[in-house]
């Protein structure tokens, strides 16, 4: 029979002292951030292990050789390799917008070749967006994964949602997560090395010929086979080059891999990741180009085996360590505190904290395994935070001990528990002046403490929004070219605005016809079923709104009003009463 004390006789019952979450954090009066020529106020500790490795370092965007006929573009760390043919120039990644395929053109020409460009490849979905621009006229194929085109096409300004009506959470994360709305100078500048000028415009093509796993192309004579490769993006491709002993790839960035990204997108298994990791080391190149990761070029056997290695095993320990700990019965709350990268992993300079930090790792994985709950029975249910503060503040006497209290956290350097603290407070007094700005100023420490530039953005961009600035949303909306592109989907996704308290007792079929497309909503109490076919539908329309697609992607953005909406388009007191039930999109601040 299985001896149940034996599996949990080793369960850690109190977290380690020093855990991933202190180690940066808390009664560290030793760490002192540094400061950056453009006023940047940062832990640099992460930045300094990996700089010399990354293709960001100060100088002008420009193209590097890397061997015969070979270049990286330095400069940006999304920048395309570049191989020279007889016949014209092969493009790895285009970039993110428009701009960027107009820079690399201009870069390539100046730098290497007048050649037409023949062939470009999409490594993944994410850089695919210069093609239009980068090519400017050449007649090339455009090379991707089967899934490509599909994963561009739902997806946002970069993540792809498992719920696509949860795009606009997403994409104000994701503002966030790359520094997009932050300023160029001062403290809490932009980390530009690793920020995205997101929403720019696009200028992606649909590719023209699909490689799958294990599948090979000639493109002027020379062969390139592509391994499917689940990264950050489930449509990467790894391309191998045996003639040049040449990998080019998504996979082996110069940073501990982004297990789990702040910004909500799709989860990322560890085991794929280490899968992709283990084929670019088996296949035994000589030369590692990493696109979409920033790093320089990887040259010689020994250190690319060395450096996948090091790499395998820390993503190995992160996703190991969680699944034990899990079985142990340790919460997913409390995972952080257990699970700290060995020194000895933390020696390979590509395993760093950079980009993605390690404590927010094992709580997805987790919970992506069984979900939110702990299986312990105090975690089911709890009072609304607000209530919960309002009772703290009582036991603790009143907002001036906690106060003094959130004082004294602070000069001890207890900076977790001074957030703590300054969260009850603000609880209770959301706008007073002086709570806000105590927990916008532990917010700031924290971010300057922060080696990993996407958790340093979200707390500064916490910190200015309890300041007042009002750009950083948790909510934004799409984009004006994704309204657009398919009306009926907006107006689908419209049914989630729907507001319950106005919409109960209420019933009616809202017609649209946008530019001769027709779909509907049919508002049934609190809830609204999208209707692609009015014609189709057991209930006749109530109202019709019939309109161009210009006045619906202004109506959809919040950019026009529901009532000017109504009025501009001629439709009826009743298509102005149902459409009155739906939220009209008002950008919230993070902290209102």
């Amino acid at each position: 029979m299985h001896d149940a004390k034996s599996t949990f006789a080793n369960l850690p019952s109190t977290p380690p002292r020093k855990g991933q979450a202190w180690r940066w954090y808390n009664e560290n009066p030793e760490f002192k951030p540094k400061v950056l020529p453009n006023g940047t106020v940062i832990n640099f500790s992460e930045w300094a292990k990996a700089l010399p490795f990354v293709r960001i370092d100060g100088k002008p965007p420009r193209a590097e050789a890397v061997t015969d006929d070979v270049w990286m573009i330095h400069g940006f760390f999304y920048g395309p390799v570049i191989i020279e043919r007889p016949e014209g120039l092969l493009v790895f990644s285009s970039g993110e917008n428009e701009q960027d395929g107009k820079t690399f053109r201009d870069i390539i020409r100046r730098d290497i070749s007048t050649k037409p460009i023949i062939a470009l490849f999409y490594d993944h979905a994410h850089y695919a967006k210069g093609a239009a621009s980068l090519l400017d006229g050449d007649r090339a194929m455009i090379i991707a994964h089967p899934d490509s085109d599909r994963t561009v096409q739902e997806s946002g300004v970069l993540g792809k949602p498992n719920t696509p009506e949860m795009m606009p959470a997403l994409e104000g994360l994701a503002r966030i997560h790359f520094g997009t709305d932050m300023p160029s100078e001062g403290p809490d500048a932009k980390m530009g090395a690793a920020s995205l000028d997101l929403g720019r415009k696009s200028a992606w093509l649909p590719t023209t010929r699909t490689l799958a796993d294990g599948e090979a192309i000639t493109v002027d004579g020379l062969e390139i086979q592509a391994f499917h490769a689940i990264t950050d993006a489930e449509d990467s491709l790894t391309f191998w080059i045996p003639s040049l002993e040449l990998v080019i790839d998504n996979v082996l960035w110069p940073c501990l891999p982004n297990l789990y990204t702040l910004r909500g997108d799709r989860y990322r298994g560890p085991e794929n990741w280490i899968a992709a990791l283990k084929k670019i080391r088996d296949l035994e190149p000589e030369v590692v180009l990493d696109v979409g990761g920033g790093a320089t070029a990887l040259i010689g056997k020994r250190l690319i085996k060395e450096t996948t290695n090091a790499v395998i095993d820390a993503c190995s320990f992160v996703y190991d360590q969680t699944i034990r700990l899990s079985n142990k019965g340790v919460r997913m709350q409390e995972l952080r505190h257990h699970i700290v990268l060995p020194e000895h992993l933390r020696e390979n300079p590509y395993v760093n904290e950079l980009y993605g930090q390690c404590d927010s790792f094992p709580q997805a994985i987790a919970s992506h395994a069984h979900g939110w709950f702990s299986g312990h029975a105090e975690d089911l249910h709890c009072l609304p935070r607000g209530v919960a503060s309002r009772n703290w503040l009582e036991l603790a006497g009143g907002e001036a001990n906690v106060h003094a209290a959130y004082r004294a956290a602070t000069a001890r350097g207890e900076h977790l528990w001074a957030k703590d603290l300054a969260i009850v407070l603000t609880d209770v007094a959301p706008t007073n002046t002086t709570y806000r700005q105590a927990l916008a100023d532990t917010f700031r420490t924290l971010g300057r403490y922060s080696p990993g530039v996407i958790t340093r953005n979200f707390y500064l961009a916490a910190a200015r929004s309890l300041e007042g600035e009002t750009t950083h949303t948790l909510g934004s909306v799409q984009d004006s070219d994704w309204v657009a592109a398919d009306t009926g989907r907006a107006v689908a996704h419209l049914r989630t605005r729907l507001n319950p308290d106005d919409a109960s007792g209420k019933e009616g079929v809202l017609a649209f016809d946008i530019d001769g497309e027709r779909s509907a909503l049919h508002i049934r109490n609190s809830v609204a079923e999208f209707v692609s076919d009015p014609d189709l539908h057991y209930r006749t329309p109530d109202a019709m709104i019939k309109t161009g697609t210009d006045l619906f992607v202004r109506y959809f953005r919040g950019e026009t009003s529901a009532q000017a909406f109504v009025e501009s388009t001629g439709a009826d007191a009743q298509a102005a009463l149902l459409l009155s039930l739906f939220d009209e999109y008002r950008q919230i601040p993070m902290y209102p």
